[in-house]
């Protein structure tokens, strides 16, 4: 804290401090001279006289003067802190009013003592208030200090490593199957790995879900721009390895990276997880594939690769290079034609069939638009044909399939359960 020193005031003379003026002698004016007075002769000495000369004392203490110094008037009226401390104690919910008020009591019950003024039972009520409200403060914060839980404690889990009682993970330390609320300000800042979640049972609201992680390969810290690319890639494989339907979820796919002081620490490694739009989530969205058919697994690792190219198209920064796009467009193409080639030789249940012929469908012109995208002869060719090309990729068709075979779809964002659209931006 920054204290500033004031200059010490110059000093003046005390007559200009004072304001006196100061008052001329009349000039003295000479009158005639006087006869001399003759000196008075000295009275005799006699005997009894004080022999320790002129003023002196033998008692050692100075005789009284001769008027006397008599006593100060008494004060009268009621002690001003006896009512000082009375409307403190009153008004002791503000907690530091309490504290003077007592102190104020004290005094005054003092004061009153020695010089009789009234106000007793005011300052014997303004110490009692404020006792009053000091006890009340100290049980309330007593209270707080016992029953408040341990925030930096860690969370309690279960024999499979799921959080069955509340605490706090550091932010690199989540699990998989972690839930929590993300807590405000979070995305988008660089602050250090030293961040934590307090994490919960999922049977608790909450508006995330942890999903795994992903070590990094550099060997020095790649920046933050390359991290969110790299990151973001990341955690759509490991959504895809945590959730086999991502198509179901309505929720983000976010992550958390390491800043270069984390990164000198140690941490290489992004930390994904689902996010939500609101934290009235009572349950882990997490799916393991012996929750499907074989037949909901057939179209869900045929549609995956395509989800995922998507995905990683929508995430190119702004500064990707014509050919960084091509290749990306090139990969969907890709993603496209191997989808057609499991669709079309599974063998599908009679009422199915027409569905998956329709998605068939939308999907050979689909992958026919990209493929002509990703060899567009330049910049202004190729952001036409992307046009096209994307609205190719009608939802409408995958969700008719997917509704043959029972399986849910998101209310909205579908793409965005997927990381097809950017996630969240840093943290940590």
């Amino acid at each position: 804290m920054e204290t500033e020193i004031g200059l010490a005031p110059n000093e003046s003379s005390r007559a200009a401090e004072s304001g006196a003026e100061s008052t001329p002698f009349t000039a003295f004016t000479p009158v005639a001279s006087a006869p001399p007075v003759q000196p008075v002769p000295p009275l005799p000495a006699y005997p009894g006289a004080n022999p320790y000369g002129p003023g002196a004392n033998p008692y050692g203490y100075q005789p009284y003067p001769p008027y006397g110094y008599g006593y100060p008037p008494r004060p009268t009226g009621t002690n001003g802190f006896s009512i000082a401390s009375f409307v403190l104690g009153i008004c002791g919910f503000a907690v530091i009013t309490s504290i003077v008020g007592f102190f104020f009591g004290l005094f005054s019950l003092s004061t009153i003592k020695r010089t009789g003024q009234k106000g007793k039972g005011l300052a014997i009520s303004g110490i009692v208030l404020s006792s009053v409200w000091m006890a009340a403060f100290a049980a309330l914060v007593t209270i707080g200090l016992v029953t408040a839980p341990d925030d930096a404690s860690p969370p309690h889990r279960g024999a499979g490593g799921n959080v069955v009682g509340k605490g706090v993970v550091p932010i690199f330390d989540l699990h998989p199957g972690d839930c929590f609320t993300l807590p405000p300000g979070l995305m988008g800042s660089t602050k250090s790995a030293a961040l934590t979640f307090t994490v919960a049972p999922c049977s608790a609201p909450h508006d995330s879900e942890a999903v795994g992680s992903s070590t990094l390969d550099e060997d020095s810290y790649p920046g933050a721009d390359a991290l969110r690319a790299e990151g973001a890639s990341h955690c759509i494989d490991v959504l895809n390895q945590y959730l086999p339907d991502t198509g179901a979820v309505n929720g983000r796919i976010e992550f958390v990276y390491p800043d270069e002081q984390a990164w000198g620490a140690g941490v290489h490694r992004v930390v994904c997880f689902l996010q939500f739009p609101d934290a009235t989530l009572t349950g882990s969205v997490h799916r393991d594939r012996s929750s499907y058919t074989a037949d909901q697994l057939s179209l869900l690792d045929a549609t995956r690769p395509v989800i995922t190219t998507v995905g990683r198209f929508t995430l190119l920064p702004q500064s990707a290079t014509l050919a960084d796009q091509e290749q990306a467009a090139s990969d969907i193409t890709t993603a496209l034609r191997g989808e057609i080639t499991a669709l079309t030789t599974e063998q599908w249940p009679a009422d199915v069939q027409p569905a998956i012929d329709a998605l068939v469908a939308a999907h050979t012109s689909a992958a026919g638009l990209w493929a002509q995208t990703a060899s567009a002869p330049g910049t202004a060719a190729f952001q036409d044909d992307l046009r096209r090309a994307e609205d190719s990729l009608d939802l409408k068709d995958m969700v008719a399939a997917r509704s043959a075979l029972g399986l849910a779809s998101a209310t909205s964002g579908a793409d965005g359960s997927t990381g097809s659209t950017a996630p969240a931006q840093q943290s940590a």
